[in-house]
């Protein structure tokens, strides 16, 4: 409120006894244009005035009715979703026109050929080496089978990775059907190349990007993976 006030009174005309006294004041109405005034004015009361000096001048401007104001600050746009947004927005979830094992077929075959290329099986491999690779790799697409769990309905349950989480296999059975499997307390076997690797769920309770990059030292006093 002040500051409008202050602005009010610094662009009021003139009160009346001044405009009325004006004459023996000596002021008088300017007969040119403003910055024709203030070019005169300036090569009468500064000396040594050089014409470099006037071009400055006119880039100079004093604002005396806008004051200074900060630019709002634009925070960065938000590119990814958090966790509690992706499960909103049900990212992970597969539509149920999707759950149909024909569709993941060819996704398994790509998965045989990624192990065969990890793996290297040969008649002379070392089953240590290959248990550390087999611990890292990426099982999306593999089919594996439950051999032993704490519930026995899922014992006997066979189909194609589609989904691993920290805790869960999310695979497609043969019949159609979308299970979700915990990891805990439950024993998995997966084949390939003519061996067999037994999975032990306790162990494999992290995320992919985690176990891939997670140390392993064998031989483990708990057991991990069979070969």
């Amino acid at each position: 409120m002040e500051e409008t006030q202050e602005q009010d009174l610094l662009y009021q005309p003139l009160p009346q006894y001044v405009s009325e006294e004006k004459e023996k004041l000596g002021l008088q109405e300017l007969s040119c244009p403003k910055d024709k005034f203030v070019e005169s004015f300036l090569d009468r009361h500064i000396q040594n005035f050089k014409p470099n000096e006037k071009k400055e001048l006119k880039k100079s401007y004093l604002l005396l009715d806008l004051p200074y104001r900060q630019k709002p600050t634009v925070g960065k746009k938000k590119t990814t979703l958090n966790s509690k947004e992706r499960r909103e927005k049900k990212v992970y979830d597969i539509p149920p026109e999707h759950q149909k094992y024909s569709l993941y077929v060819p996704l398994h075959n790509l998965w045989l050929q990624y192990i065969k290329d990890l793996l290297q099986v040969t008649p002379t491999s070392n089953l240590n080496l290959m248990q550390k690779k087999m611990l890292k790799a990426d099982l999306h697409g593999a089919l594996i089978t439950v051999c032993k769990s704490r519930c026995p309905s899922y014992v006997g349950l066979t189909g194609i990775i589609l989904q691993e989480g920290q805790k869960v296999f999310k695979i497609i059975t043969k019949e159609d059907k979308l299970r979700t499997v915990p990891k805990a307390n439950s024993v998995f076997s997966v084949e390939f190349e003519g061996l067999r690797a037994k999975i032990y769920g306790n162990h494999f309770c992290t995320r992919t990007a985690q176990r891939a990059s997670k140390k392993f030292k064998l031989p483990m006093v708990k057991q991990t993976i069979d070969l």
